[in-house]
């Protein structure tokens, strides 16, 4: 519709300049000396054409613009995009070039009305593996080698005096990359909370859950949104509002009973489906219908935000888990205990596919199973109130119904986390040992025996987080005084014995299962 109307409006140009008389002469580009002739642009050629880079790697592209005679039309502004972000990024201004990941992407510079593209192939790089221990160490994410050596920080959020933390580190099955939680994008993010991924050299950071990563999202076309805030709490704020894909947070003072229509330049268009807006204040999070179909180069509404009195805390996703396969990750939506899932090279935009039905299951922790078992196969820990009950099911994704339990006990006896065996013989616990025990211990099921037996005899201390070596025999574990406190990496063999720590203050160890 928008070519036509482009169309019937240079007809009815061409129609009044008649009219004004027939000896009037177009006007002549400044560049053509006052010679006449058209100089409009006529095509647009890219250049160097069909060039390769290397993930990570930059290449600058350059534009010239003709007209019919395919003389150069001086002068020409020339905007840059591309097909494909997720293959490569291109700066809409220089027309430089980024690698992201192996493909192709064909990359576009728009001027005078006219358009010209070339098709970039990015190639992969190696990526090296590593035998070496992942952990969390606040904001950052660092390696270390089983005997304690070359303990390095490879990935560490911006701005470390904003106390920004990682968690739920885990290894991809190929060990080619980590997921993980963070909090570093609250402000520019619809969750406070989103998972990423990162190789074990530091490189390629990616957003999984509401990607792009910030820094991405001035590659991709631009739109403007408009989104009316009304404010029905007893709090004027200011509250921190964004859309989904904006350069920048705003910041608002709304008034008790009062609205506010703000306006958001510069979003990025994230292609198909909607771009929500959230309204943030501290931990709490307002969101609904307010949604924007982002359009490039056009204004949108995005309709109206209500900030009330019964907001969401702490909303994110955390708990990444890659299927063995290696072709999704699943996560845990907070506060809720919702499972969820995302392709491991996702769209960008927001999603949300959860792994079991909502009303049915809310697992307190999870564990895909190996590849020996089944690819669609989960260890679950739910909590069943109305029967005092808590349980550790087998289950399929996409089930309505649940398993047999392996493990049942009180309800109030606190799972912090699970994991399978590599082989698919059963699988290790942790959690707390009774309902008047403060202690939190390890536990393992195999499923020959039917039965469960303690590892550990820790007396005020827990385990949190714990990860099994590839072959099965050794553990790695976070061993606190406090569920919600300071850690220590430790590590044992999986009978208990031979426990040392291996790191101080450190969390959500990993081991690399393909390092074997």
């Amino acid at each position: 519709m928008r070519l036509v109307m482009r169309s019937f409006a240079a007809v009815m140009a061409a129609a009044l300049l008649a009219a004004c008389g027939g000896d009037s002469k177009p006007p002549t580009d400044p560049g053509d000396g006052g010679g006449g002739g058209d100089h409009s642009v006529a095509t647009v050629q890219v250049t160097p054409a069909n060039p390769s880079v290397a993930e990570g790697g930059t290449v600058t592209l350059s534009a010239v613009a003709k007209d019919v005679s395919g003389q150069t039309v001086a002068g020409t502004t020339f905007t840059w995009s591309t097909s494909a972000p997720g293959v490569a990024t291109v700066d809409q201004a220089t027309g430089l070039v980024t690698g992201v990941s192996a493909g192709t992407a064909s990359i576009t510079a728009t001027g005078g009305g006219k358009a010209g593209s070339t098709t970039v192939t990015v190639t992969a790089v190696p990526v090296t593996t590593s035998t070496a221990i992942a952990y969390a160490r606040g904001n950052e994410i660092r390696l270390v080698e089983l005997d304690g050596s070359n303990d390095r920080v490879i990935w560490a959020t911006p701005r470390p005096e904003l106390n920004y933390t990682v968690s739920g580190l885990v290894w991809k099955p190929d060990g080619t990359e980590i997921a993980f939680s963070s909090d570093h994008e609250e402000a520019v993010s619809f969750f406070q909370r989103d998972i990423y991924a990162v190789r074990p050299d530091g490189s390629r950071l990616r957003k999984i859950t509401n990607g792009p990563t910030h820094d991405e999202l001035a590659s991709y076309p631009q739109g403007t949104v408009t989104v009316t805030v009304t404010n029905f709490t007893g709090d004027g704020g200011p509250y921190i509002v964004y859309a989904q894909g904006a350069r920048e947070p705003q910041s608002a003072l709304i008034a008790p009973g009062a609205s506010q229509t703000l306006t958001f330049p510069n979003v990025a268009d994230l292609g198909e489906g909607v771009q929500p807006v959230v309204a943030i204040l501290g931990a709490f999070r307002w969101f609904g219908g307010a949604v924007a179909d982002v359009r490039a180069g056009a204004t949108v509404d995005a309709g109206s935000l209500t900030i009330t009195t019964n907001p969401i805390e702490n909303f994110g996703v955390v708990g990444p888990g890659w299927r063995s396969d290696g072709a999704q990750i699943g996560y845990l939506e907070s506060p809720a205990c919702i499972l969820e899932a995302s392709p491991a090279d996702p769209p960008p935009g927001a999603s949300y596919n959860p792994i079991l039905d909502p009303d049915l299951f809310a697992p307190c922790a999870y564990d895909w199973a190996p590849s020996s078992v089944g690819a669609d196969q989960l260890l679950i820990h739910v909590m069943d109130f109305d029967a005092d009950e808590g349980r550790i099911s087998r289950i399929t994704a996409g089930s309505n119904t649940a398993g047999t339990p392996f493990v049942t006990f009180p309800v109030y006896e606190q799972v912090t986390d699970l994991r399978w065996l590599h082989d698919g013989s059963g699988f290790l616990y942790a959690k707390r040992t009774d309902l008047f025990d403060e202690s939190v211990n390890l536990f393992e099921y195999l499923f020959a025996s039917g039965s469960a037996r303690q590892i550990t005899t820790f007396s005020g201390e827990n385990v949190r987080a714990f990860s099994i070596s590839p072959d099965g025999q050794s553990v790695v574990f976070e061993r606190a005084p406090a569920l919600d406190g300071p850690a220590d990496v430790w590590v044992m063999q999986r009978d208990g014995s031979n426990a040392r720590r291996l790191v101080q203050n450190g969390t959500s160890p990993a081991w690399n299962p393909s390092a074997r």
